[in-house]
């Protein structure tokens, strides 16, 4: 197995990336526009390929451990795992809003009603 380890150039441009990514992410957490699972999954999109650019070895380790020839085909896979793991955790936060939001709707209803009827009931006297 021969071990093609990554130009300075990539290292650093991924690094940088990383890094400017995870700053830009943590500001948002801390504002509360994020919460800590979201934090945590959209990182990966910066901590995956910095792992791979940054730890060649360990990446050609994990490609030769999956049967897999290239290690950026491992790499895009764990993206793509991460990518749908966090589609399946908004899919799932949508229809619970969805719910909610239905069953705000048939109170705000039943509560019109209540309000339609006492005041039918001041004015017919």
């Amino acid at each position: 197995m021969t071990i093609v380890l990554p130009s300075l150039e990539t290292v650093v441009v991924i690094s940088a990336f990383a890094l400017i990514y995870m700053l830009v992410l943590l500001k948002k957490t801390m504002q509360g526009k994020f919460d800590l699972y979201d934090f945590l999954m959209l990182s990966m999109v910066a901590i995956i390929p910095a792992g791979f650019a940054l730890f060649p070895s360990l990446a050609y380790l994990v490609s030769h451990l999956t049967g897999v020839v290239f290690p950026f085909v491992v790499m895009f896979g764990a993206l793509f795992l991460v990518v749908f793991a966090f589609m399946h955790n908004m899919t799932a936060r949508l229809h619970k809003l969805e719910r909610q939001n239905c069953a705000l709707i048939q109170e705000q209803s039943l509560m019109a009603l209540e309000l339609q009827a006492k005041e039918r009931g001041r004015s017919g006297g």
